[in-house]
């Protein structure tokens, strides 16, 4: 038991040193060589925990995605109402800590793998499935009928996009331009009455005032 959790935290360890390659290199930099490096142990150590590059690559989305599960688990231990648990899903996809540069032009390249990877396919999906979701459970309060699926559908797309479009090009992304652009599609898609606007609006900036507080870089550390 004891060499299964010391094995189970060098992989967590070396996961995380292939995020940091993917950031630092970009995937066709990121070598085994350099995980080993930034981990601080040889290739030899790597290949051990990870047959070959794909293996790590199923591992850094595994690891990408969990930071956003971190995150989002976070804000919500301080939402109090559907519309503050539907902001804090948008800050954990839009905070400081994930969301500039370095991190969306890794992420860019990590998905210009995925038609390649049958495993990475399914770790995408799962995450993009479980964003819908959580969208979805929040938006059936605003929404009558059965309209929440589609509008969470939308809004999980909008998401992609806006990390695309900052990963594709020369500019430094900007959370609060990004929330904006999340906002403003929201309240058209809901047909937000201005009360409803104001509940929005109010949500919005306690989850910001949240996320500066509980999204820290020590997300990215080992768990």
């Amino acid at each position: 038991m004891q060499a299964r959790s010391i094995s189970s935290i060098r992989r967590t360890e070396l996961s995380q040193a292939a995020f940091e390659a993917v950031i630092r290199y970009g995937l066709r930099g990121t070598t085994l060589e350099k995980v080993g490096e930034i981990a601080g142990v040889s290739k030899g150590v790597v290949l051990h925990h990870f047959k070959d590059k794909s293996a790590l690559l199923e591992a850094v989305f595994r690891r990408s995605n969990s930071v956003l599960n971190m995150s989002l688990l976070r804000l919500y231990r301080h939402a109090e109402s559907p519309y503050e648990r539907f902001w804090a899903i948008a800050y954990a996809n839009f905070s400081e800590t994930i969301y500039n540069r370095e991190v969306c032009q890794a992420w860019v390249s990590l998905l210009a793998e995925v038609p390649h990877n049958a495993m990475c396919q399914r770790v995408q999906a799962a995450n993009n499935a479980r964003i819908k979701s959580n969208l979805s459970h929040e938006l059936r309060h605003f929404l009558e009928g059965d309209r929440a699926p589609d509008v969470a559908n939308l809004l999980g797309t909008l998401i992609d996009g806006i990390w695309v479009r900052a990963g594709l090009f020369a500019i430094t992304p900007d959370c609060e331009k990004a929330l904006n652009e999340f906002e403003f599609t929201t309240l058209y898609l809901v047909g937000a009455s201005l009360d409803e606007e104001k509940h929005h609006k109010d949500a919005r900036e306690k989850i910001k005032t949240i996320a500066k507080i509980a999204l820290g870089p020590e997300l990215f550390r080992p768990q």
